[in-house]
């Protein structure tokens, strides 16, 4: 491990720091940034490799023992921090990880509990709904284009670092992905849905190879990804009322077929 003090905030080992609110070029560069203690130590225990760890001065004797023999570990004041990433550093925390490749779908095949995202774009609904899946048992999580990213900093944040523990696919054709799920490996599809006529929720027993789709909050699943699931399910409510925030939804249907 090198211990580095932070004194040029123009040290190129800086860069995936720089700007957080605004940068896109981490994703780019197969980079992600993990924010905050519990997180940061999760990605140090997971099998994700570590470029770096930012702490502020007054952190670094929380971080020193979870911390990886080979990794940069950088040591910044406060002042220089707040510069450097863009926002107040109140953490006192971040790492710089790099990028697994994408799982292959036959690398899933000997689960039995999938779930899937179209179009869930922000990124604390992503971020919970991860969390959830690794409360309830979920396998792997395929995620579609029009998602939030995975390893956005907000995502991390939200899901507590539980992606680092769960297989999570961005999918380049999310109805492809899950047509071989279907065809080739036996899985049936549940779409999560607010439409009155489907399935009441209590009614429905997982079965064997389950993949649990979930959709936009404002548009939900898209027509030909319905078309394509065996069963239609939803939670029901009161009349009047209005659709349940997804990841809510999500924790509900997981709960009910954990």
């Amino acid at each position: 491990m090198m211990r580095i003090t932070v004194q040029d905030l123009h040290d190129e080992r800086l860069d995936p720091y720089r700007n957080l609110k605004t940068a896109r070029l981490n994703r780019r560069a197969g980079l992600f940034v993990a924010e905050g203690e519990k997180v940061v130590q999760r990605l140090l225990a997971s099998d994700y490799e570590v470029i770096s760890v930012l702490v502020s001065d007054r952190r670094e004797a929380d971080i020193y023992p979870a911390l990886r023999p080979g990794t940069d570990l950088m040591v910044i004041q406060d002042r220089l921090a707040t510069q450097l990433v863009g926002f107040k550093f109140h953490g006192g925390v971040m790492a710089c990880g790099r990028r697994k490749p994408q799982p292959d779908i036959a690398s899933l095949m000997c689960s039995r509990f999938l779930v899937g995202c179209s179009r869930v774009d922000d990124p604390e609904n992503l971020g919970s709904i991860i969390r959830l899946c690794a409360v309830f048992g979920v396998e792997g999580l395929f995620v579609g284009r029009g998602c939030a990213d995975p390893f956005s900093r907000r995502v991390l944040r939200v899901s507590m670092g539980n992606g680092f523990r769960l297989p999570v696919r961005e999918s380049r054709d999310l109805r492809d992905d899950l047509t071989r799920l279907k065809q080739d490996f036996g899985f049936q599809l549940l779409a999560s849905v607010t439409d009155p006529d489907a399935d009441p929720l209590g009614t429905v027993r997982r079965p064997p190879r389950t993949v649990i789709l979930f959709g936009n909050e404002a548009h939900g699943l898209e027509p030909d990804l319905i078309a394509l699931c065996d069963r239609r399910v939803t939670v029901p409510m009161k009349s009047g009322t209005d659709s349940l925030n997804v990841a809510v939804a999500a924790g509900i249907l997981l709960y009910h077929f954990r």
